[in-house]
C-alpha cells in the first residue's frame, strides 16, 4: 500500500509533499517529493494535499462514545479510531481483576479499532486530600508491602501506568514495587511536600499526571510571606519527570499551558483526554457508575450536577492537537509530536508506535488543515474510512 500526494509530518519533520509505503502492516519507506514507482498490484492512495502523521496515542481515557474503560473498551477502540487515536490505555480507579483481565485479553486480540496499549491504574492508591473527580470509596490511603504481588503475577503485562499520591504510608515502597516490575509510576492526585517528592524521584518516579489538576500545597507556610511551592511548581522544575495536560480550555489556563512548555520543553509534555464515557455524546444529563448525576458538553466537560464541579472531560485527540495549537502557540508539528511520540516513550511503546518510520507499525491518521479526521489505519488495516479511499 502506497499513501502519496500527502503532506508529512513524521513528527520530527513537516514535509508539504511526502509519501509512505506499508508492507505487512509495517512502515517499509517513507520519502518525500516525488514518490516511489509502483508495484504491480500495489494499492496506491492519493491523499491530495491532506495532512499524514503518526496515529495519536492516549495515555489517559477513562472512556469514550458512550463506552467505559471498565466495561466498554470496543465502544472506546472504535470511536477513538474516529477520532484519530491508533492505541490508548483504558483508565479506571480500579485493581479488579476481572478489568485486568479484561485488558490482556484486548491487548492480545485488538477490537477494531485502536490498540489497547494496556490498562492505566488512577487513584488506587490516592490521598483523599487531593481525591478531585475520583472516588474516596476507591482509594486507599496506605499501602502495604507485598499487596499488590499476587495481582501483578496473574496479570504481568496488563497495567502500564498506575497514578498515585507518593505522600501515602507506603507509598515510597509502592513506587518501587511499580518500577520493578517495569510499570510507570506517576504522580497525581498530590499534596506531596518538596522533599517527600524528591525521595519520590529517587525511587523510580518518572511521570506526573494531568498537571495543574487536582493537587494542593502540602504544606502551610513556615513564615508569613513565603510563597509555597506545590506539584505543579516541583514537576516543572524537575527534568527528570515527564507530564502531561488536557488541553481542553478549561482544566487548565493557556497560560498555565505555556509555562509548563517553557519549564518542561517539548519533548517533555504529552496531551492526554482524561475523558469520561460521555465524550463524543449529545449535550445533556447522565448518571456516573457512582450514582452522580453530571452535566456534559462536548465543547466544555463534565460537571456535577449539584455544585458543578469538574468531573472529567469531553475531549478527544484531535481536538486536543487543535486546542494545543491555539491555546500553547505550537505549530502542527509540535502538536503532533505531543500526541504521537512523546506518549509512546512514556509507556515505552516508542520502539513500535509513535513515528513515521521504517520498521515501525503503520499506525496512521490522515485529517485536513482543521484536524478532522478523514482516515485512520492500524497495523496496516484501515478502521475508519468514511470515504472508502482504500477500497479497491
Amino acid at each position: 500500500m502506497l499513501f502519496r500526494g500527502c503532506r508529512l509530518i513524521t513528527p520530527w519533520a513537516d514535509h508539504p509533499h511526502g509519501w509512505v509505503r506499508v508492507h505487512d502492516g509495517h512502515i517499509a519507506s517513507v520519502g518525500h517529493f516525488r514518490p516511489p514507482a509502483t508495484r504491480p498490484g500495489e494499492r496506491v492512495i492519493d491523499l491530495d494535499g491532506l495532512v499524514l502523521a503518526p496515529g495519536f496515542l492516549d495515555i489517559h481515557c477513562h472512556g469514550a462514545g458512550g463506552g467505559r474503560a471498565t466495561d466498554g473498551i470496543p465502544t472506546m477502540a472504535d470511536f477513538k479510531a474516529r477520532h484519530g487515536d491508533t492505541a490508548f490505555l483504558p483508565t479506571a480507579q480500579s485493581l479488579d481483576p476481572e478489568w485486568l483481565d479484561r485488558v490482556e485479553r484486548y491487548r492480545a486480540e485488538p477490537p477494531r479499532g485502536a490498540l489497547v496499549l494496556g490498562a492505566h491504574v488512577e487513584g488506587a492508591f490516592t490521598n483523599h486530600v487531593c481525591i478531585g473527580g475520583l472516588s474516596p470509596d476507591l482509594a486507599r490511603e496506605a499501602y502495604t508491602p507485598g499487596e499488590l504481588d499476587a495481582l501483578l503475577d496473574r496479570f504481568p503485562e496488563a497495567i502500564l501506568v498506575m497514578t498515585l499520591s507518593p505522600e501515602i504510608r507506603g507509598g515510597m515502597e509502592l513506587i518501587r514495587t511499580l518500577v520493578a516490575r517495569d510499570i510507570v509510576a506517576a504522580i497525581g492526585h498530590s499534596c506531596i511536600t518538596w522533599d517527600a517528592f524528591q525521595d519520590a524521584v529517587a525511587a523510580g518516579l518518572s511521570h506526573a499526571t494531568h498537571l495543574f489538576n487536582a493537587t494542593r500545597y502540602g504544606y502551610p507556610p513556615p513564615e508569613r510571606g513565603l510563597s509555597r511551592a506545590r506539584l505543579d511548581e516541583m514537576v516543572e522544575l524537575t527534568d527528570a519527570l515527564t507530564t502531561d495536560v488536557i488541553c481542553d480550555g478549561v482544566h487548565a489556563h493557556p497560560i498555565m499551558l505555556r509555562l509548563a512548555l517553557r519549564a518542561k520543553g517539548l519533548d517533555r509534555i504529552s496531551l492526554i483526554t482524561d475523558a469520561n464515557w460521555t465524550a463524543g455524546l449529545p449535550e445533556g444529563k447522565y448518571e456516573l457508575e457512582e450514582g452522580r448525576w453530571v452535566y456534559a458538553k462536548p465543547d466544555d466537560v463534565v460537571r456535577d450536577l449539584t455544585d458543578g464541579r469538574i468531573l472529567g472531560s469531553n475531549l478527544t485527540m484531535d481536538r486536543a492537537v487543535r486546542n494545543a495549537m491555539a491555546l500553547m502557540g505550537v505549530s502542527l508539528r509540535e502538536a503532533v509530536q505531543m500526541a504521537t511520540i512523546n506518549p509512546a516513550r512514556v509507556v515505552g511503546a516508542s520502539s513500535r508506535m509513535g513515528s513515521l518510520e521504517v520498521g515501525k507499525e503503520a499506525n496512521l491518521v490522515v485529517f485536513d488543515e482543521s484536524i478532522s479526521v478523514r482516515l485512520t489505519i492500524v497495523r496496516g488495516v484501515p478502521v475508519f474510512d468514511p470515504e472508502e479511499r482504500c477500497e479497491m
